[in-house]
């Protein structure tokens, strides 16, 4: 199948009204009818403004992660739409795919 892959990119200390800024949008997404996703935490990453987020032994909360979603592209613009009504800070790229789920 054809598709994209939308990933989403935030250290995890940013935060959005006290929620961390990543579920969030696995929040909105859930609210989307949007259920599989998987989340990576980084062992490193920099930033626009050049700064390293990292976790570091005394604050693990600096640690980058990614959460990633495959889907068509209705849900991957119903997605990026409502993410982007929210206003939320987050880095994302989204990026044309093939896929396949075998043994379904």
């Amino acid at each position: 199948m054809k598709g994209f892959e939308v990933i989403f990119m935030a250290p995890r200390s940013r935060r959005h009204h006290g929620k961390p800024v990543l579920d969030t949008v696995a929040g909105i997404a859930k609210s989307h009818d949007i259920k599989r996703h998987t989340r990576r935490v980084d062992a490193e990453g920099t930033g626009a403004s050049g700064h390293t987020h990292s976790a570091h032994f005394f604050e693990l909360a600096d640690e980058p992660e990614e959460l990633m979603f495959v889907l068509d592209g209705d849900k991957a613009d119903e997605l990026l739409r409502a993410v982007e009504e929210e206003k939320l800070h987050v880095f994302c790229i989204r990026r044309t795919i093939e896929y396949w789920e075998f043994g379904h």
